[in-house]
């Protein structure tokens, strides 16, 4: 089953792409493709995304982008997001919004508990302003909300909720951030340096049982390829949270911080250090992109929490694979990338999806 749905994916997603009008001149600002992926741990997932782009002023800013996504998958889960990234006054200013809903059924094997299954409902609202306080250099704040609950769907699940100390948590946050950015296309960017400093702190009086905090640290470099066309981008990142921080609030191997193939919340610890490269290759004078990356990842720092919990994913993960890119919005680099992807665990995972991975 899962080779057919593989080859009547890879059948569709080309007629789509070259039913999409070729002319830079006439390029359309909205632009909505499916949005599939497929995960051991979620299964199969079918969506829409849709990118659109404007401009926010009259300046000669970025063009800002808002980014809705929808999805639903065959462990019946389901997940929205709006993002939107405001670019003003030259790129003087940045507003990063975004809104995330979703209920996701966790279903995977593990080698304390068993067979584990069990729901995540969460509700995320964060925004970050960033203002250019010198050149290539910005301040600012990041801030959050996040509600989450859990609920087991068998024993396993409950028994790995209790065993790690996993609670419901409806908190705020607010931090600092501080970044270095010479990337002159945000979407597809070359010849580029974004490096950014966050420090988050989710403190008691703002909902959190224990205040607890983390640093963050994200460093990424886009060089020239072995063509003028290509990007050879690298990736350093790092995610230390404090003592007290709670199971939701530890870094976590996934695709939206480093590693693609690993789902979000299933390994986890209280330091995480890792990097990822990919090459894009540009193919000829077309739309398409070829990709390869690697990325490797240390998680330490022992148990879950700070209760002594347990379960330790403590070590070394890497991911590599192979994908291909389209690019959706020329004029401004935003492409449809499609990534398979061999984790060190043994899976396997395929992603469709709008926007560079980093």
């Amino acid at each position: 089953m899962y080779m057919y749905k593989l080859i009547f994916i890879l059948l569709f997603i080309p007629t789509i792409l070259v039913s999409q009008n070729d002319s830079t001149k006439t390029e359309k600002a909205l632009k909505v493709v499916p949005l599939i992926t497929s995960t051991p741990l979620m299964g199969w997932g079918f969506g829409v995304s849709s990118s659109y782009l404007y401009d926010a002023d009259k300046s000669t800013a970025s063009k800002s982008q808002l980014l809705i996504e929808g999805q639903y998958t065959t462990t019946k889960s389901y997940n929205a997001l709006v993002r939107n990234n405001l670019w003003l006054n030259n790129n003087a200013f940045l507003s990063s919004s975004q809104v995330v809903y979703s209920s996701i059924n966790n279903e995977f094997s593990d080698k304390t508990y068993g067979e584990v299954e069990y729901n995540i409902n969460t509700i995320i609202l964060t925004e970050l302003l960033m203002f250019r306080v010198a050149d290539r250099i910005y301040f600012g704040t990041p801030l959050s909300y996040k509600r989450l609950q859990y609920k087991p769907n068998n024993q396993g699940g409950d028994d790995f909720i209790s065993g790690n100390g996993i609670t419901n948590e409806n908190s705020a946050g607010v931090g600092l951030a501080l970044s270095y950015d010479t990337r002159k296309n945000k979407y597809f960017p070359s010849k580029a340096a974004w490096i950014t400093a966050r420090i988050n702190t989710n403190p008691s009086w703002l909902g959190a049982d224990n205040s607890y905090g983390a640093l963050i640290v994200d460093a990424r470099y886009y060089a020239q390829g072995f063509k003028d066309n290509d990007v050879w981008a690298s990736q350093f990142y790092g995610h230390y949270s404090s003592d007290k921080a709670p199971d939701n609030g530890l870094p976590t191997l996934s695709g939206k911080t480093q590693l693609r193939g690993y789902p979000a919340g299933q390994f986890k610890a209280k330091y995480q250090t890792g990097a990822q490269t990919e090459y894009r290759y540009t193919i000829n004078k077309t739309r398409f992109r070829a990709v390869a990356f690697f990325g490797v990842a240390n998680l330490s720092g022992g148990s879950y929490g700070f209760e002594g919990n347990s379960r330790d994913d403590d070590g070394w993960y890497t991911c590599e694979g192979l994908g291909l890119r389209y690019m959706l919005q020329q004029v401004t680099g935003v492409d449809l990338r499609l990534d398979f992807v061999h984790t060190s665990e043994g899976d396997i995972s395929f992603y469709l999806k709008v926007n560079q991975a980093f």
